[in-house]
C-alpha cells in the first residue's frame, strides 16, 4: 500500500515539476551545472595572451593585454602589445579602436572574437551554450563545443577551467577555414567596479580622427574586409 502511494507520489511529482526528474537524470557535467558550483559572475577582468593561427600567414600573430567582461553582452579586449588597440561590443554592435579612440577596420588577430563576442560573454558569465552547441566533456574542467547547425564561423570551441573557479584559463577558437585562436587568462578578477563607459561602442560622431582614417562600427555578421 505505501510503495503504491510512494510510486503514486512520484508520478504526481514528474508530471507537475518535469524539470525536476531532468535534472535528476542529467548526472554528466554541463556547463550550467558546473556555473552552478560558483557565485554568479555579473563581470570580470582578466590580463589575456593571444596566439592566432591563420592559413594565409606563416607568423603565428601574438598579442597581449587585458579583457573586460559585463553581463549580458559587453566585452572590451584592451591590447599593449604588439600595438595598442582595443575591441568593444556590446549587443550587436563591435568596434576596434586605435589608442585615441578613432575607430579602425578589423585586423585579422581580432576577427574571431569580433564574430563570437557576444557568444563568448554568454559562455563566460552565463555558463550556458544556448543550445547552439553540443557539450563534450573531458572530466570536470575541460570542454570542446561543437555547434548543433551550419552558419556559424565556429567549428569548435574549447574551453579549460581551473578547478576553483568560474572562468576558463584557456579558451581554443577554431573557425570554418582552419584559423585557430588561442586566448589564456591570468590574474582573474571576478565581478569587480567596472565603468559601463568602457564597453561604449563609438559611433562615427564619436571618432576624433578624420573620417578617411576610421571605419563605421561593424556587426559581426557583416564580414571581415
Amino acid at each position: 500500500m505505501r510503495t503504491r502511494a510512494r510510486a503514486r507520489a512520484a508520478a504526481l511529482v514528474s508530471l507537475l515539476l518535469p524539470g525536476i526528474a531532468t535534472a535528476a537524470a542529467e548526472t554528466g557535467p554541463s556547463l550550467a551545472t558546473r556555473a552552478a558550483r560558483f557565485a554568479p559572475v555579473a563581470g570580470a577582468v582578466a590580463e589575456f595572451t593571444q596566439e592566432r593561427e591563420v592559413s594565409i600567414v606563416e607568423e603565428v600573430l601574438r598579442a597581449h593585454g587585458t579583457l573586460a567582461l559585463a553581463a549580458p553582452d559587453a566585452m572590451r579586449l584592451d591590447l599593449v602589445a604588439p600595438q595598442r588597440l582595443a575591441l568593444v561590443a556590446r549587443g550587436g554592435e563591435v568596434a576596434v579602436l586605435d589608442e585615441t579612440g578613432a575607430v579602425l577596420p578589423f585586423p585579422p588577430e581580432f576577427s574571431g572574437l569580433a564574430h563570437f563576442a557576444r557568444e563568448l560573454t554568454d559562455l563566460l558569465l552565463g555558463g550556458t551554450t544556448s543550445d547552439r552547441f553540443h557539450e563534450a566533456w573531458e572530466g570536470a574542467d575541460a570542454v570542446t563545443l561543437t555547434p548543433r547547425g551550419p552558419g556559424g564561423p565556429f567549428t569548435e570551441i574549447a574551453l579549460r577551467f581551473a578547478s576553483d573557479g568560474p572562468l576558463p584559463r584557456e579558451i581554443v577558437l577554431r573557425e570554418q577555414g582552419g584559423d585557430r585562436t588561442t586566448i589564456r587568462l591570468t590574474s582573474v578578477q571576478l565581478n569587480p567596479p567596472i565603468d559601463a563607459a568602457r564597453f561604449h561602442v563609438p559611433t562615427w560622431g564619436d571618432a576624433p580622427a578624420a573620417a578617411s582614417e576610421r571605419a563605421a562600427p561593424r556587426r559581426p555578421e557583416e564580414g571581415l574586409p
